[in-house]
């Protein structure tokens, strides 16, 4: 997970500091005139700049400032709990460590309770599920990397789980990995049984089934395992077995080299790209080339990061994530663009 820590005061600052020791993969922003310059920070003059700037570009943002400020900075770019980062807020004493965005899927939740202990604050979570020491769906599937379908089945479950109906889990019995699945639910204590999808009992009473097939069907919760979208910018005529080896780093990069990549999408300057042809073939994934002024709407809309060499090279300063985007706008994107050796990758769960 990538975290980024906004603090405005001193003291915001030490706590985020503290907070960077404990956590991994954290880069800290400071109101400028407010920190000591020997400080390992990133300093910014706006801070609605900023969030305009880094908000789709980190898993988490983690503010020491009031939550009116933090509010009222993330309130342009929120779209969808599927797709907006962990925010969770500090105050600048630590006495409270408020869980504000995403607490399920974006793992705010979790989050929170870490950021408490850490820095011995009382952690506040508000989500129903949560306050009522029940263990939500959609956490489960963030846990074990599935998708929710369909996403808006997730408040029927949470509803009849708070008003103290017992919510069945289910796996496919005709998946080869239902063993696993039903083992992998006994870390939350729930019991799940193997049965056929044809026989699931359609009543009026929610339940969840987990499996490969992604149908919508009467009070069930699918869930299924995500699927990776891969953005690829490339130097011309690259080796495939350069854009094999960068693929490979990067789902490691993003802990999720157990997922399928489906789809891979790049700049329609590069749909003759032989080796990207060959290495999509091989892996037998789908290929999506998008033109510039398509890309650029998606750089624009989501202040995508631009790089002046490919801007120069192809009229776009953006590949890998404008692509992704392009393709499917409420991918989220889990591995931000990070170069290799002559290739660029960007993942996201479709």
């Amino acid at each position: 997970m990538k975290y980024a820590l906004i603090a405005v005061t001193e003291n915001g600052l030490n706590l985020a500091e503290k907070l960077q020791l404990e956590l991994q993969d954290c880069d800290i922003y400071v109101k400028e005139g407010r920190q000591n310059l020997s400080k390992n920070v990133i300093l910014f003059a706006k801070m609605r700049d900023l969030i305009a700037e880094i908000f789709y570009k980190y898993q988490a943002l983690i503010f020491f400032t009031s939550t009116g400020i933090a509010v009222r900075m993330i309130a342009p770019y929120i779209v969808h709990k599927s797709k907006d980062p962990a925010v969770i807020v500090v105050d600048e004493q630590a006495n409270f460590a408020i869980s504000l965005l995403s607490g399920h899927l974006g793992g705010a939740n979790e989050l929170t309770d870490k950021v408490a202990k850490i820095l011995k604050a009382v952690p506040v979570i508000t989500t129903a599920t949560d306050v009522n020491k029940m263990i939500a769906p959609d956490v489960i599937a963030r846990k074990l990397q599935l998708k929710t379908i369909p996403f808006s089945h997730i408040k029927n479950v949470n509803a009849a789980m708070v008003a103290g109906i017992k919510v069945p889990y289910y796996v496919d019995e005709d998946w080869q990995k239902a063993d696993e699945y039903v083992k992998a639910l006994q870390q939350f204590n729930i019991t799940a049984k193997k049965i056929k999808m044809s026989k699931l009992n359609l009543s009026y009473t929610p339940c969840v089934f987990i499996s490969p097939k992604r149908h919508i069907m009467t009070n069930v919760l699918m869930l299924s395992p995500l699927r990776l979208i891969a953005g690829v910018g490339c130097r011309k005529n690259v080796d495939k077995n350069l854009i094999d080896k960068a693929i490979i780093e990067a789902k490691k990069m993003a802990n999720c080299e157990a997922l399928e990549i489906k789809n891979l999408t790049s700049t329609v300057v590069k749909e003759h790209e032989v080796g990207l042809l060959q290495w999509a073939n091989e892996h037998e994934v789908k290929t999506h080339f998008f033109a510039n002024d398509i890309m650029q709407k998606m750089i624009e809309k989501y202040n995508l990061q631009k790089s002046a060499f490919v801007e120069k090279q192809i009229g776009i300063g953006n590949v890998c994530e404008a692509a992704i985007l392009s393709y499917n706008e409420q991918a989220k994107i889990i591995l931000p663009k990070t170069k290799f050796e002559k290739v660029t990758v960007s993942l996201a769960w479709e």
